[in-house]
């Protein structure tokens, strides 16, 4: 299971943005100075469409901002479970996952911060 790496992210985009004012570094994601202290301070995790820039801008990808998930309560019950029953869960948990990621996502589109 993947989790978001905000502690890496807000890192990185620190970096990136360097000694440049977060305005003018906000112009060039078009996105409002707002939204870039909330990502900055990790208060604030990007859209896809934002990660996306980022990412154009640093040469990185998207998926060195996912880690697997390490505090998954599954992690611990899976550990007394047969191997079959292992992938079955694993397949439900990702369903899940997957279904909270459209869900959130349709949230923010109803909801626009940038």
């Amino acid at each position: 299971m993947k989790e978001f790496n905000v502690t890496k992210f807000r890192n990185d985009l620190i970096n990136l943005r360097g000694k440049e004012s977060q305005a003018t570094f906000a112009e060039k994601l078009h996105i409002k100075r707002p939204t870039l202290s909330l990502l900055e301070n990790g208060k604030q995790i990007p859209t896809i469409n934002i990660l996306s820039r980022i990412c154009s801008l640093s040469g990185k990808s998207t998926d060195e901002y996912f880690v697997d998930s390490t505090t998954d309560s599954l992690i611990y019950v899976m550990g007394s479970l047969n191997e079959s029953d292992k992938i079955k869960i694993k397949e439900m948990a990702e369903r899940i996952r997957i279904k909270e990621k459209y869900e959130l996502l349709a949230k923010r589109g109803s909801y626009v911060i940038d």
